[in-house]
């Protein structure tokens, strides 16, 4: 057949002449990305052999790729390898052209599908959320055809890795950042339309703490957390007491015809009261003062007046406290109705003033939003345990064994803020936070953490968001601080095992079940090494790529200082070594599923599945160390919190391999190292299982184990479960439970169908997500409602 006859039906169904050429050119990038150059001949020769296939007078472009492909596999198995991945990758490029404006048709009809629900955080049927969604969809178009180097493309929308944030990609910003509030409030700083002196009072440092946040997030993509909430306000708790004080006592002495006005008073009081829980000493040195300016006034008089400003700052401060929550959770950081990924941590410090803060907070926490209290979804709340300051072995005894005494105040402990620990584990039995994080647990640790350090937040692990770790620190100082990550990728570790499986398969044959099974073992570990080593190598391009934005593309962040460095910098100067000091993560999703692909059983009571996942994460560890060799940044391993990823990644390989029961057979894969939600195990076997991974994820990590019925009915099981935590070894953990509130009567408490008052269907059903919580379930993307749905209780 002559081949000038030959007309080709191309993929949208117009026709052209056939060119050789187009053929061989193809052929040719195949062989060069192979490394194989100066094959002319042998290109040649296949282009042949594909048009000697040729028996019609048309063939579809199709067709001809399968032949070229069949021709390849009998020359250059490893050059039709090349051919066959570009081919995909081509293919999905084309399939995206037209699902660009399948996506575009659905934002605009507001469906009720999986782009318009990636983000729980975020309404995206408002005029604001559609905006946001469009401009999400385009700018990650962008990025993929501009901005992304090919092979991480490719490796992107084939479905190996998972590029987080791409929409924001362009815009060269980090994901999140820790504050050093205290630096803030005592330097004071500057937004777009002025400047804020420090603040006098406990209500202006939570208003400011909000307004920080807000702005802040404008900049970011990601979480934004303060690492010690108690400590940064407790300065405003005293400031507030000592003007209550210095009120009060200039009005009665007014009275009493002494002549010292508010503004004196102050002065006074600030030289003498530096507690909101003066001994008698201080009392009668205050009492002398006055009556050095002739201020007659008894000892009785003086400590009643100082009971009034104590009561008042109380008052104050649980408004505070109340007003920061209800902020977080209406004040809008972005378009979309997004209020801010907001994260706050605290349990530690042990004065007076700190107390009051947790205590006020958490008060406030369990009241809740609006006239009926419904759960704040923001901030998240982390408690943190520290033995000796807000946990002990002897105080959790003594509690045991009388714990409504325990709860009502009428124990004593020895750990000074143990007290506050019940009632956290109180307040999460009602309102699913605070979360726990375990500060000695070995990996949690700072070597330079002194008690008796009054800035010895510094050196206590925070975290932020569903799990981010940012501590450990190669080129400045090891704390949460002032720093943040940068970006993180994840590896699709389900595909890594079926690969390997079926590789394994094919070498053996007819091999014995545990040859076969220790041959794919071996692979898989090879294949996750190379894996976190691209990945790490793709972080390492994005971060280069950051490097090079302007400061003044960040004036909130860098101009205030608020990441470390960032101040020194002048607006047009890049960013640079500044961001040096933050984390890259390499992520992992769907360990129990990778093991069923290996072993057709999860890790959950499986051991050599088990081993195998742990010497997987192990695998990337080896990586990240050897990147931090290489680059000197602060590589680490991520436990993935999958939200829109958790589905993407499922379909994805259900088209690839078809479905494979018990590896992709459901909507989602699961979260990290998580034994399988549907996996029946006891809170002490689950625990044990998973505590081990917390070690090896230091670019964060979670456990939590799933209730049934009404915690709020059962406190004294919480602070059991926060104790197997704490003995074996979790570095932060979570307590999940059903937490229903009827719209209509606002009734709360566990509700099947109906309200069991009103007997209404309208219920808002909270229930955690990756680490924070949603307004209601219906505002889930489908992958994480039948996640949701799946989850078993553990006893």
């Amino acid at each position: 057949m002559n081949v000038e006859d030959i007309c080709i039906i191309k993929r949208d169904g117009k026709r052209e002449n056939f060119s050789a050429h187009k053929i061989s050119n193809a052929i040719g990038k195949a062989f060069t990305a192979t490394g194989l150059n100066d094959q002319e001949a042998l290109i040649d020769e296949i282009t042949r052999r594909v048009i000697n296939h040729f028996q019609e007078p048309t063939i579809g472009v199709e067709a001809i790729q399968d032949l070229v492909e069949t021709e390849l596999m009998k020359v250059q198995p490893e050059v039709a390898k090349k051919y066959i991945i570009y081919r995909q990758w081509r293919n999905t490029e084309r399939d995206r052209k037209t699902q660009i404006k399948h996506i575009m048709d659905g934002i605009v009809a507001i469906d009720k599908n999986d782009v318009n629900l990636s983000n729980a955080n975020m309404s995206s049927h408002t005029p604001a959320g559609q905006m946001m969604t469009f401009a999400s969809e385009v700018t990650k178009d962008y990025t993929y055809k501009y901005l992304l180097p090919k092979p991480y493309a490719e490796a992107h929308q084939l479905g190996d890795i998972h590029i987080h944030d791409l929409d924001y990609y362009p815009t060269k910003t980090t994901t999140c950042i820790q504050y050093d509030l205290d630096d803030l409030f005592e330097r004071g700083f500057h937004t777009k339309n002025g400047s804020i002196r420090t603040p006098q009072s406990i209500q202006s440092y939570a208003t400011l703490a909000t307004i920080i946040f807000q702005t802040n997030q404008n900049e970011q993509h990601g979480g934004q957390a303060i690492p010690a909430f108690d400590f940064f306000m407790a300065k405003g708790v005293l400031k507030t007491y000592q003007k209550a004080v210095a009120s009060t006592l200039s009005f009665y002495l007014e009275m009493k015809g002494c002549a010292l006005n508010e503004k004196e008073a102050l002065e006074l009081v600030r030289q003498q009261l530096h507690t909101i829980l003066p001994d008698a000493q201080v009392i009668a040195a205050l009492q002398e003062a006055l009556q050095s300016r002739h201020c007659d006034i008894s000892e009785t008089e003086l400590t009643h007046i100082l009971d009034k400003a104590y009561q008042q700052t109380r008052k104050d401060t649980h408004q505070a406290m109340e007003g920061f929550i209800h902020n977080l959770n209406t004040m809008h950081s972005r378009g979309g109705n997004q209020v801010v990924f907001s994260s706050i941590n605290y349990g530690t410090d042990t004065s007076a003033e700190g107390r009051m803060v947790i205590e006020e907070l958490l008060n406030a926490t369990i009241e809740g939003l609006g006239t009926r209290g419904e759960v704040p979804v923001f901030p998240i709340q982390i408690f943190k345990i520290k033995d000796g300051v807000s946990y002990s072995e002897a105080d959790y005894r003594r509690a045991m064994e009388d714990f409504e005494a325990a709860m009502d105040g009428k124990v004593a402990f020895e750990a000074p803020n143990f007290d506050l620990f019940l009632k956290a584990c109180r307040t999460t039995a009602k309102a699913l936070f605070p979360n726990f994080m375990f500060l000695d647990t070995p990996f949690n640790k700072h070597e330079a953490w002194r008690a008796d350090d009054p800035k010895r937040y510094r050196y206590e692990l925070a975290t932020m968001g569903c799990r981010t770790r940012v501590f450990e620190n190669l080129n400045g100082e090891k704390t949460s601080l002032g720093r943040g990550n940068l970006s993180f990728t994840t590896m699709n570790l389900p595909r890594l095992a079926i690969e390997a499986r079926r590789k394994a398969e094919q070498l053996l044959n007819e091999g014995q079940t545990t040859d076969v099974e220790s041959t794919a073992r071996s692979l898989f570990l090879e294949s996750v090494h190379r894996m976190a080593s691209f990945i790490a190598e793709q972080l390492y391009a994005r971060y280069q790529y950051q490097r090079t934005a302007l400061a003044r593309q960040f004036p909130f962040m860098m101009g205030n200082d608020v990441w470390k460095g960032g101040g020194k910098l002048n607006p047009n100067d890049e960013v640079g070594d500044v961001l040096n000091q933050g984390t890259l993560g390499i992520g992992f999703i769907g360990g129990h599923n990778a093991m069923v692909a290996l072993y057709g059983q999860g890790h959950g009571h499986n051991q050599k599945a088990w081993q195998t996942l742990y010497d997987a994460v192990l695998e990337m560890n080896k990586v990240a160390d050897e990147y931090k060799a290489k680059y000197h940044l602060n590589y680490s391993i991520l436990a993935t919190p999958a939200e829109g990823l958790s589905g993407r990644f499922t379909k994805i390989d259900q088209k690839k391999y078809g479905i494979i029961p018990g590896v992709n057979d459901r909507d989602y894969y699961v979260n990290s190292f998580h034994v399988d939600v549907k996996e029946p195990i006891t809170i002490v076997e689950k625990t044990k299982c998973e505590a081990p991974f917390h070690a090896l994820t230091r670019g964060g990590h979670i456990t939590y184990v799933e209730l049934d019925g009404e915690a709020k009915k059962n406190i004294k099981a919480i602070a059991k479960i926060v104790k197997v935590m704490h003995d074996e070894g979790i570095g932060y953990g979570s307590i999940n439970h059903p937490v229903d509130t009827c719209h209509n009567c606002g009734y709360k408490g566990v509700i099947y169908d109906k309200c069991p008052i009103c007997r209404s269907e309208n219920i808002l059903r909270m229930r955690r997500i990756t680490g924070y919580l949603t307004g209601d379930l219906s505002s889930w993307n489908s992958a994480k409602r039948a996640e949701e749905h799946d989850r078993v209780k553990h006893g």
